[in-house]
């Protein structure tokens, strides 16, 4: 794979991971946001405008090349599937990669292709769209042996089928990504593999696993040496801990992210890290600095020339009205912001609003407009594909409305249909409450016999609850292990690193003396004065780089590293040693070539005492 592609894989992988925070959330609509939220940062891949890439286009990269198909992937992201330009843009990528009969390029264009269309992920006609791309990318890639691609489209697969909430499928495509990127020795496809296979882990609630991909993930972006793989795996890390709530771990991740991307003018993780940081201050209920970070994403994204970023921080703050201080409040906060409608009515999923008025009427009592509100939305939800966790929460929303308006039946019927939603997605806290639910309203509609199974059902999964709760504490502690293992691998390795230079240096030490014992010995015998001279030149040349070198380390401390800064530091030490070198190295050539011998011949010619 083309190393300009490794430098600008998508930012977007690292939604995916965000998303596990919301799962525990009552309220379908923070998932249903926060998803929005996630497409519109997939747009923002290079976090340039569209005519800066038009630009681009029609000025730097006018023929076919990788840069050009990444640019023109940009303009796709940019745009949703369902608008014209989207069809022509993607015609054009195509037309261009075929005709170039080049396989890399055409694999390329497949898999961006497929990889806009699959980052949708509320829009099953969106990623049933991008399947068959994938298809396509793997198909040319197994005719050419381009294995890379092969490994792309290997994680395209696992992105569609945890789409599609067909977790196992998911898991073996990533184990296949991983086994073959082994194979080739990609340190950066490596990391992709467990970054993906991380959030397939994330789907089957096993935290321990994905914890350990995650850790994978940063250790081949750190071998990689890539920024944009690097700054991925520590916001990836910063989610996780914000997902299973250690909120100063995952600032702290989130922090050196920030730093690092503004060190390496990475632009997208710095406003991802500010953003990420007001939400984590949010989840801590701590809204003033909450805000403050909000608004800092906000002034960055300003100072880019992006101004639809702010409709990410919207969101943001919509979710957190909604979800934590009051439904009005969001309500009020929407009218306000009239872009972010316009943004959810363009990428055509209104109806999810409509479930929001839904829930503010139904908290002023109104549940004749809440069932209005909720029957508008009905058609779409039922129709998607998978996403069962949205339809449960959905199905249990107009239960309690039925509830509301204590239409038993109807509140049963729906009950039921939500049980199946739950049964689907494999959530055992969704099962819990469902089965709650049905407890009550069997009940109180006389099937007592009916309401004790429903009860003893309730019972396992509160008592299977419980016992993974206990889990969550052994995970906590197996997560703090985890941390003092790396933490000690990383201290041996050094302890190592640190014992070999150490030898080294002693050899190092060690040759430079024989040198200069055997120019001194050289200089007791009548050798000539040439010789002496290359001899002590040598010799001093050796211990004046050995000098420079053990200063070594602390020049790049001092200097960060920055080319031009180490690059000043030793013309200074060299201007200063130069001078020296000449003067030791005469001093010592007149003493081997003159006084020496004269040494030699005064002990030597010496007469014994009677």
């Amino acid at each position: 794979m083309p190393e300009f592609v490794k430098r600008n894989l998508p930012i977007v992988r690292y939604l995916q991971k965000l998303l596990s925070v919301f799962f525990r959330i009552k309220y379908f609509f923070c998932l249903t946001l926060f998803l929005l939220a996630g497409f519109y940062t997939g747009a923002q891949n290079f976090f340039l405008r569209e005519d800066s890439l038009l630009t681009l286009l029609k000025t730097q990269y006018t023929s076919l090349s990788t840069e050009r198909i990444l640019i023109v992937s940009e303009l796709l992201r940019l745009r949703l599937p369902d608008e014209p330009i989207f069809d022509s843009l993607k015609n054009l990528l195509i037309q261009e990669s075929e005709d170039s009969r080049n396989r890399n390029f055409i694999c390329l264009a497949y898999s961006q292709i497929s990889k806009t269309y699959l980052n949708y992920l509320n829009r099953p006609d969106f990623y049933e769209q991008g399947k068959p791309y994938a298809d396509k990318c793997l198909q040319v890639a197994n005719e050419s042996g381009l294995e890379a691609y092969k490994v792309s489209a290997y994680l395209l697969f696992a992105r569609y089928y945890l789409n599609i909430t067909e977790n196992q499928k998911a898991l073996d495509y990533n184990n296949q990504a991983i086994s073959l990127s082994s194979a080739i020795g990609s340190d950066s496809l490596l990391c992709q593999s467990y970054s993906s296979i991380s959030v397939t882990w994330n789907a089957l609630a096993n935290k321990l696993s994905e914890f350990q991909a995650l850790l994978n993930a940063r250790n081949f972006a750190e071998k990689s040496k890539i920024h944009s793989l690097i700054l991925q795996s520590l916001d990836e890390l910063g989610n996780f801990y914000e997902s299973v709530n250690d909120y100063e771990k995952a600032k702290d991740y989130y922090t050196i992210c920030e730093n690092e991307a503004r060190e390496w003018n990475e632009s997208a993780y710095v406003f991802t890290s500010l953003r990420a940081l007001g939400r984590t201050h949010i989840h801590q209920k701590n809204e003033k600095l909450g805000i403050f970070y909000y608004d800092k994403a906000s002034r960055y994204g300003d100072s880019l020339g992006i101004e639809s970023l702010k409709l990410q921080i919207y969101l943001d703050l919509l979710n957190y009205y909604f979800n934590t201080s009051d439904p009005i409040k969001g309500i009020a906060y929407m009218d306000q912001h009239p872009s972010l409608m316009e943004f959810i009515r363009k990428f055509g999923v209104e109806y999810q609003v409509n479930k929001l008025y839904a829930v503010v009427e139904s908290s002023k009592n109104k549940y004749d407009s809440a069932l209005y509100f909720l029957n508008l939305a009905l058609p779409y939800e039922y129709s998607q594909k998978g996403n069962y966790s949205e339809k449960y929460n959905f199905a249990d929303q107009i239960a309690s409305v039925y509830r509301g308006m204590h239409k038993y039946p109807e509140e049963y019927k729906t009950l039921l249909l939500a049980n199946k939603f739950a049964d689907s997605s494999q959530n055992i806290y969704y099962l819990r409450d469902v089965m709650l639910n049905l407890d009550s309203v069997s009940y109180l509609l006389g099937n007592y016999k009916l309401s004790q199974e429903y009860l003893t059902q309730y019972n396992l999964y509160r008592d299977s609850i419980e016992s993974l709760s206990k889990q969550k504490d052994l995970l906590s502690i197996e997560i703090q292990n985890a941390n003092k293992r790396a933490e000690q691998q990383k201290k041996d390795e050094e302890e190592r690193r640190r014992t070999r230079n150490n030898i080294e240096y002693l050899g190092i030490t060690a040759v430079i003396a024989t040198v200069f014992i055997i120019l001194v010995v050289l200089g007791v015998f009548k050798i000539s004065p040439a010789v002496i001279r290359a001899l002590g030149f040598f010799a001093f040349i050796f211990l004046f780089e050995f000098i420079v070198l053990l200063l070594d380390d602390q020049i790049q401390e001092i200097t960060h590293g920055e080319p031009w800064k180490v690059l000043a530091v030793k013309i200074l030490i060299i201007s200063l040693l130069l001078p020296l070198h000449h003067w030791l190295e005469k001093k010592m050539t007149h003493y081997l070539t003159f006084k020496a011998h004269m040494i030699k011949s005064k002990i030597f010619n010496k007469k014994p005492v009677n």
